[in-house]
């Protein structure tokens, strides 16, 4: 089993940032995050993708949802900003980046969600939980 973490971060402008994936003729999307490194924290893993994947250095604060998706233990967290601009990172999706394999961090209104093919779908309710409770 694998460990990924992953990040929630809402603006004030009631967006949540995610990572729009097209890959092997899938479109989705997913909140920032990744592998969890040896010798790394969930916490740290958290701070460290998002710094990869969007450029963007974060707070973490408390874990909000764990959970089994596809073989992979998932610890989701809520972030809020720090500094940066966002953009796709220096990380591995920016060199994997490609027509066929996209990467696209973009900011989505949490009233629009029902729109995106967002997974795991357990994130739908957290994020709208986490914005009412901000």
């Amino acid at each position: 089993m694998r460990a990924r973490a992953a990040g929630v971060l809402l603006n004030d402008q009631q967006q949540v940032l995610l990572m729009l994936r097209r890959k092997e003729g899938r479109h989705y999307a997913t909140l920032p995050g990744g592998g969890i490194e040896e010798g790394e924290t969930p916490a740290e893993a958290c701070a460290r993708e998002l710094l990869e994947e969007v450029n963007l250095v974060v707070d973490v604060h408390e874990e909000v949802l764990t959970l089994e998706n596809l073989g992979n233990r998932e610890h989701y967290f809520r972030v809020t900003y720090r500094s940066g601009e966002m953009r796709l990172g220096d990380g591995p999706e920016g060199v994997r980046h490609s027509d066929t394999n996209s990467y696209l961090p973009e900011w989505v209104q949490v009233d629009r969600l029902a729109e995106v093919n967002l997974v795991p779908e357990a994130l739908r309710p957290l994020i709208q939980t986490l914005l009412e409770t901000a």
